[in-house]
């Protein structure tokens, strides 16, 4: 052993100096690298605000609606018009947001959303006008389209290959953190105060954190890189990746990517046989997210308790938003470990056979025991059917469909395919919004949910046929192997 010090017999000095260097060095390095992983870590927890916001405005309909269906003496249609008038709003937004994504950059377009989350959740709470109350939620479906568009894009694109599965996920836990401190925050308030606008008021305050914490993160390198402004991609990659290695690398994968598409036209590459495919993929991949049922749940669980016969249907919703936040975390933590096509997989399995024991629960509510409330053990049933449906869509359909549309499309047309999808799903979520609980009282709760499952069941196929798998592979591998005519569940293949 060499020993280092005044009395040290068998060690030289130069030896135990080179040691001492070697260690500092050593330290420096994991100093480094730690320091890096904590500013990843708070730019993509910074942009993943933009999923909170979306969050809170989304279930900020399950608990507010009867109260303010009661002052404006709504129907059903028109309550339902309410909820489903800000995924029109989505829409749009997802429209404007490919454009303002590619001419403005990732970091501007979240600002913009977070001005107007503030602007319009402010002016709804105010409001005494049915209009302007329709208007704002619209305008908050504008928001809430563009940072669904915009956060994952963002975090594929700003997060290391090894972590970006997880980093996209954390937009979807943000969404679920969101729906939960809704639920709290809007039981509380119906208990105390009998207020919707001082359950919608209350969104403002985290869409101003959110505006102020945006300032502080870096736009994206490839967005960099796109625009020529190749000095600027390097400091930002060389802040959060690991090594100069992986900066080298990524760079020159970056800007062979953008070569070879610099003498092909953006139309060109959109009329392109492989990126049809992929945008085909990417719509089915964003149907089946929405027609699995989720955002029925969502909005209208509180609803859907009462219809089925529960005597307190607050404290089922309040359960469900917090195992859809510990699902989530699951999904965070293991996307990069276990793959994107297994998880799905077993989260479309048991979410069929739980939409099937709702529907049945609900056909014996419906057909067999009309009028009564559900017995304890029913309740049980019904209520642990429908955890385990949000814990297996929190874990599996709920981030991973985001993170392979953020993954699967070439750099130049990201942002269009992006959009399309992103627009394909708040389509989607309108339709199954503005459609659920009319569905629901002229064909009964037992329909619907058959139909849910059925959707999974055909989900089960589009992920073993055609989905590929992109755990731990680089976004330019995909894009060449999709350039190369390999087929789409081999995207992800060496």
């Amino acid at each position: 052993m060499l020993r280092c010090g005044p009395d040290s017999q068998t060690g030289s000095v130069a030896g135990c100096r080179g040691i001492r260097n070697h260690s500092i060095k050593k330290n420096l390095s994991e100093d480094r690298q730690m320091s890096r992983h904590l500013y990843v870590y708070i730019i993509c927890i910074i942009a993943a605000l933009g999923g909170l916001l979306f969050g809170l405005d989304q279930g900020f309909i399950n608990g507010s609606l009867e109260l303010i269906k009661k002052e404006f003496h709504w129907t059903t249609m028109q309550g339902e018009t309410f909820a489903s008038i800000m995924l029109v709003g989505c829409i749009f937004g997802a429209i404007a947001s490919g454009w303002l994504a590619h001419t403005l950059g990732r970091k501007k377009t979240l600002l913009l959303a977070a001005v107007i989350f503030a602007v319009f959740t402010s002016l709804g709470a105010l409001t005494s006008s049915q209009f302007i109350l329709f208007f704002s939620r619209f305008c908050l479906g504008l928001a809430v389209g563009s940072a669904s568009f915009c956060v994952p894009l963002y975090l594929s694109e700003i997060a290391p290959t090894s972590l970006r599965g997880g980093f996209i996920s954390m937009y979807q836990l943000m969404i679920t953190i969101g729906i939960f401190m809704i639920y709290i925050s809007n039981s509380l308030i119906e208990k105390h105060f009998e207020s919707w606008r001082l359950m919608l008021g209350v969104i403002a305050v985290p869409a101003i954190i959110m505006f102020v914490a945006v300032f502080f993160i870096p736009q994206t390198p490839r967005w960099l890189m796109l625009k020529n402004r190749q000095a600027e991609a390097k400091d930002v990659l060389e802040k959060t990746r690991f090594d100069k290695a992986e900066v080298n690398e990524e760079m020159a994968a970056i800007k062979e990517s953008l070569d070879e598409q610099e003498s092909l036209s953006f139309w060109h590459i959109i009329s392109q046989g492989y990126f049809i495919k992929v945008l085909c993929l990417g719509i089915f991949l964003q149907l089946l997210q929405q027609l699995s049922g989720i955002n029925c749940v969502i909005y209208y669980s509180s609803m859907i308790f009462k219809n089925a016969g529960f005597i307190d249907p607050a404290v089922g919703t309040i359960v469900i938003g917090l195992v859809n936040v510990m699902a989530t975390i699951v999904a965070v933590k293991y996307v990069d470990k276990w793959g994107r096509k297994p998880i799905m997989y077993v989260g479309l399995t048991i979410m069929a056979i739980t939409l099937i024991l709702i529907g049945i629960i609900f056909h014996i509510r419906e057909h067999i025991l009309p009028g009564n409330h559900l017995g304890m053990v029913d309740e049980i049933v019904m209520l642990s059917a429908t955890i385990l449906y949000i814990i297996a869509f929190a874990v599996s359909l709920g981030p991973i469909i985001w993170v392979i549309c953020a993954e699967i499309f070439p750099l130049k047309v990201r942002d269009m395919g992006m959009t399309v999808t992103t627009l394909t799903n708040w389509a989607g979520a309108y339709i199954v919004v503005q459609f659920s609980m009319s569905a629901m009282e002229h064909f009964g709760g037992s329909v619907l949910f058959f139909f849910f499952a059925l959707c999974c069941i055909a989900g089960y196929f589009l992920v073993g046929l055609f989905t590929p798998e992109t755990k731990g592979v680089a976004l330019e591998t995909i894009e060449t192997n999709l350039k190369n005519g390999r087929k789409l569940r081999l995207l992800g293949n060496d």
